[in-house]
């Protein structure tokens, strides 16, 4: 029996990724997090995820978590987001770095019958857009983060680096920037979805930023995770993650299209006056990541779109839409 074992599995990102393992031949998803709250997940896959609870920051249990199952396949999602990082760093230290390391350290003791490691980092571990002079921004330009996070995921992929070197197990580190869609709801770039959840529910918003975006719809962003871990791959690599840069504007423009496709009117939607400049790089290139693993999907913009407000609009109809921006922090 096949089994892979996944940090944050009821996150985001975690639960689309869970659902694509279980939808292509990986028979055992074990999930480890310090909460049961399958509320991402779709309700045919609740049976289907055996669920550990644990926190990655104690040691033995996530040794005695990974030990038990020897999985095929780990995959580490689970993190603090930048702002909460910014407003408790030594908690997100713990979670990110110390976290990190218990998962890895855990993945040596496995040996020969681990098949592939998979961590997850980060845009922010790139410099401003304007640090990088060519058309795409690939994964060897220089580090520059902004912030500890980014830091942090440097140390990650650092760390897989290490892992690989010692081992020869392949080591894959994916990096990422706007998540959007359904279950996205925490974070200072989750904003993009609670515009659509208040486009969907007839509510106002304003976005907290404006200018070019690097956009990855949810659903593509567990394949990507999931195909990192399951496509034959050997040594360690860096990947960017498949992904769309548009103007906020566009993303905007977007949102009035779809919804007045769905027959959704009186869209109050647009840029906070005063808004700040996106801060994270875009036009991540993602050639040798298809190269590599070629097939993560790409999801355009108004295909995510409208898969975002169908699937908002039917919860707000079930009265169970919270149609609110969380940066966290």
């Amino acid at each position: 029996m096949t089994t892979a074992f996944i940090t944050g599995p009821t996150g985001c990102i975690g639960a689309a990724t869970v659902q694509y393992l279980l939808d292509h031949g990986v028979q055992h998803v074990v999930g480890m997090s310090r909460k049961k709250d399958f509320s991402r997940l779709e309700p045919e896959y609740h049976d289907r995820l055996e669920f550990i609870e644990g926190d990655i920051t104690v040691r033995e249990q996530v040794q005695s978590a990974i030990s038990s199952i020897e999985p095929e396949w780990i995959i580490h999602l689970a993190a603090f987001q930048t702002p909460d990082c910014m407003a408790r760093p030594l908690q997100g230290m713990e979670v990110n770095v110390i976290g990190t390391r218990n998962v890895v350290q855990a993945a040596y003791q496995l040996g020969d019958k681990l098949e592939r490691l998979v961590l997850a980092s980060s845009s922010a571990v790139y410099g401003p857009r304007e640090m990088y002079p060519k058309e795409t921004v690939t994964t060897d330009v220089p580090y520059r983060p902004a912030n500890l996070y980014g830091y942090w995921k440097v140390c990650n992929e650092g760390m897989g680096q290490a892992f690989h070197r010692e081992t020869g197990i392949p080591t894959v580190c994916i990096r990422l920037s706007t998540c959007y869609g359904p279950g996205r709801d925490l974070g200072m770039t989750s904003a993009p979805t609670a515009m659509l959840k208040c486009a969907a529910a007839g509510e106002s918003f304003r976005m907290p930023y404006q200018g070019r975006e690097h956009f990855h719809f949810v659903g593509d962003v567990g394949a990507g995770f999931a195909e990192a871990a399951l496509t034959p791959f050997d040594g360690y690599g860096v990947f960017n993650l498949r992904g769309i840069t548009i103007h906020t504007e566009t993303f905007i423009e977007t949102i009035q299209s779809v919804a007045a496709d769905l027959g959704i009117a009186d869209l109050d939607v647009g840029i906070a006056q005063g808004a700040q400049g996106m801060p994270f790089v875009n036009d991540l290139d993602a050639g040798t990541s298809l190269a590599a693993f070629p097939n993560m999907p790409l999801t355009s913009i108004e295909d995510g779109v409208r898969i975002s407000l169908l699937s908002f609009r039917e919860m707000a109809e079930a009265g169970e839409l919270e149609a609110v921006y969380n940066p966290g922090g």
